[in-house]
């Protein structure tokens, strides 16, 4: 059975999404250290989901345009087990960045 993509979304607009999808990466960065300075917890969360979503829009339009070294957007899911608790994951992903 072949499939016809229902997309509408030239290259143009698939890039300029991109450039947004990396600005808010930065953005949400920046305001989860403020927060984070500042001892705002619900601020932080906020800034940290959003972080999130957008680190995660950027990785999958860069495999979409095929961008150099690429990540495969599905990469990782395999590795989370019942026995990890995601939040302290998390916690430590954002610490470090």
């Amino acid at each position: 059975m072949k499939t016809i993509p229902t997309y509408t979304k030239s290259w143009t607009e698939i890039e300029w999404m991109l450039a947004e999808a990396q600005e808010q990466v930065l953005e949400q960065r920046a305001k989860f250290k403020h927060r984070k300075r500042i001892r705002d917890k619900e601020g932080c969360r906020r800034a940290a989901a959003k972080f999130s979503r957008a680190k995660g829009m950027v990785d999958v339009l860069t495999w979409v345009i095929g961008g150099k070294n690429a990540p495969d957007p599905m990469a990782g899911f395999e590795e989370v087990g019942e026995s990890q608790f995601l939040g302290d994951r998390f916690r430590s992903y954002m610490n470090r960045i």
